[in-house]
C-alpha cells in the first residue's frame, strides 16, 4: 500500500506542477482557475459521485455508507469545538478563513484519486459519501464562520451540486437504477477529469502565491499544522479508542478512507467560498499551498500510521 500511494502522490504532484508551469508561463490566466473550479465543481465532481453509487445494491455497502457518513459527520463536528479554541481572537480573516481552512480537506480534488488507488472502487464509494457530508458542512457551518453569523438558508446548502448529486447516487443505488450504457459512458469520461483538472488548477492557484507572504506568519504554519497533523491525529485517536475499524466487514476500509481524506491539504474551496462571502481569499490561497506542498510528507505518514493502528 505504501508503494501505491507514494506512486498516487508523485503523479498528483507532476499534475500539480503542469499547472504551476503553464500559469508561468502564461499559458492560462489566473481568471482560468476559477473557470475551471467551476467546472469541476458544478459537473466533474458531481458525475463522479453519481457514478460512484452505480453498483450492485447489497446490505453490506448500505452499512459502509451508512457508517462513512456517521463518521464524516465526527470528523466535522469535532473539529468544529477544536478550531474555535485555537483560533479564538485571531485577526486578519484567520479566525474565519483561517479556521474554515483547517477543518475543510481537499477530500474530492485529492481524496477521491487517493482513495481509489489504495482502495479501489470501494475508496471512491467512501470518497464519495465523505465529500456529500463535506459539502453540507461547508455551506452550512462553513458559511456561518465566514459571514460571521449563526443563520443560513437551508436550501443554500441542500441544493448544492455535490449534495444533489450525492443523494441522487444514493436513491438511485438503493433502487437499483442503472445508467444507460451510452450515458454511463460519458459520464464516465466527464469524471476521468477529477484527478487531472483540479491538480492543474491547485498549481494555477499556487503560482499566483507570493513565497515571501508564506514564510513571515506564524499562524500560517499552525494553521497548516491543525490541516495537516492535528486534527487527523485527533480523528485517528477517536477511531482507535472506539475500535471502529472492528466494528464491521469493512469498517477498516471505511476506518482508512476517512483518514486520507482528512489527511488531506487544504479545500480549494477555501479560496472561493471566502470569495463569495467577502473574506480574505488571498489567505485561503496560501493556505492551499503550504498544506498542499507539504501533504506530500503527511499523507502517507498519517495513511501509514493509520494502517498500522488498524
Amino acid at each position: 500500500m505504501a508503494l501505491k500511494l507514494a506512486e498516487q502522490v508523485a503523479v498528483m504532484f507532476i499534475l500539480l506542477g503542469v499547472g504551476i508551469f503553464i500559469r508561468k508561463r502564461g499559458i492560462v490566466s489566473e481568471v482560468s482557475a476559477g473557470q475551471f473550479s467551476g467546472f469541476v465543481l458544478l459537473i466533474v465532481t458531481p458525475t463522479l459521485l453519481i457514478q460512484s453509487f452505480q453498483r450492485d445494491f447489497e446490505p453490506e455497502l448500505g452499512l459502509l455508507i451508512a457508517a462513512t457518513a456517521l463518521l464524516a459527520a465526527v470528523f466535522h463536528l469535532l473539529s468544529i469545538p477544536v478550531t474555535k479554541v485555537v483560533f479564538r481572537g485571531m485577526r486578519n480573516d484567520y479566525d474565519s478563513v483561517g479556521r474554515l481552512s483547517a477543518i475543510c480537506s481537499n477530500c474530492g480534488f485529492m481524496g477521491i484519486p487517493l482513495m481509489s488507488a489504495v482502495m479501489g472502487e470501494l475508496g471512491a464509494l467512501v470518497a464519495a459519501v465523505y465529500i456529500a457530508v463535506f459539502n453540507l458542512y461547508i455551506w452550512s457551518h462553513g458559511v456561518m464562520i465566514l459571514r460571521r453569523t449563526r443563520r443560513v438558508k437551508p436550501r443554500e446548502f441542500l441544493l448544492t451540486p455535490c449534495v444533489v448529486a450525492a443523494l441522487l447516487g444514493a436513491a438511485m443505488f438503493l433502487l437499483r437504477i442503472r445508467l444507460p450504457g451510452i450515458l454511463h459512458d460519458a459520464m464516465g469520461y466527464l469524471a476521468g477529469l477529477n484527478t487531472p483538472l483540479p491538480m492543474i488548477i491547485t498549481g494555477i492557484l499556487i503560482a499566483e502565491v507570493d513565497p515571501k507572504t508564506l514564510f513571515n506568519d506564524p499562524r500560517l504554519w499552525l494553521t497548516a499544522a491543525m490541516r495537516l497533523l492535528i486534527l487527523p491525529l485527533l480523528m485517528l485517536a477517536v477511531l482507535v479508542a472506539l475500535r471502529v475499524p472492528s466494528w464491521f466487514d469493512g469498517a477498516k476500509t471505511v476506518s482508512l478512507g476517512i483518514m486520507i481524506a482528512s489527511a488531506c491539504p487544504t479545500a480549494i474551496s477555501c479560496v472561493m467560498m471566502p470569495a463569495r462571502c467577502g473574506a480574505d481569499a488571498a489567505l485561503g490561497a496560501r493556505l492551499v499551498a503550504v498544506t498542499t506542498l507539504f501533504s506530500i510528507l503527511t499523507i502517507p505518514f498519517i495513511t501509514q500510521l493509520s494502517a498500522y493502528l488498524f
